[in-house]
């Protein structure tokens, strides 16, 4: 009788820990799905929030640079063959990695300059050789300031693209569109002495 009380008891403490381990080894599945959780849905959204500002910031430099490159070259003609010569703004751009150059536009934005406040009056010209004599230097519409601008319209990938189906998040499961722009003072407003046309509108 004692025996069999003795047997009763060992397999009742064997019972108990037995249940015991299986309860706490029941939160290890629990954890690893949290964990797959926390990782698609805070930590990857979170560097690809962290890499997309950075890849900005580096395209922008890249771009605001090559503006006062083309700011300083001799002719407007000469700045359009320094955006496209090799490595061009684009090339540049793709190296960089996750910058996609889309379209690229060149202009030389020209304002009139005011002794008074008045009404903003300004001329755009997309090419050489078009700017009308009244807003050249020494021009009726002088005194003007001459500035060149740089826009670049670019796709901008995030660190960690999901795939979709039919369902497209800019920043998750595709690239961002940015438009960068920048602008610097033209330089040489002097004539060239073989045509005597302004540098500026050759």
């Amino acid at each position: 009788m004692k025996v069999s009380h003795e047997i009763m008891r060992m397999r009742s403490v064997r019972t108990r820990r037995h249940s015991k381990r299986s309860s706490i080894g029941s939160n290890i599945p629990d954890f690893a799905a949290a964990m797959v959780i926390l990782v698609l849905v805070v930590f990857i959204p979170l560097l690809d929030l962290t890499i997309l500002p950075i890849r900005w910031m580096l395209a922008r430099e890249i771009i605001n640079e090559y503006s006062r490159r083309l700011a300083l070259c001799e002719t407007f003609s000469k700045a359009y063959k320094t955006m496209q010569a090799d490595p061009s703004l684009a090339t540049r751009l793709l190296r960089l990695g996750g910058v996609e150059s889309k379209d690229i536009s060149l202009r030389l934005r020209i304002s009139r300059v005011f002794i008074t406040p008045r009404t903003d009056e300004h001329l755009f010209v997309y090419a050489p050789g078009r700017i009308p004599p009244a807003w050249l230097p020494g021009g009726e519409k002088s005194p003007c300031t001459y500035t060149l601008e740089l826009t670049v319209d670019t796709l901008i990938s995030p660190a960690i693209l999901f795939s979709s189906k039919g369902v497209s998040v800019p920043g998750l499961t595709g690239p961002v569109p940015f438009r960068i722009g920048a602008s610097h003072e033209w330089e040489n407003l002097g004539r060239n002495p073989g045509t005597r046309a302004f540098y500026l509108n050759e």
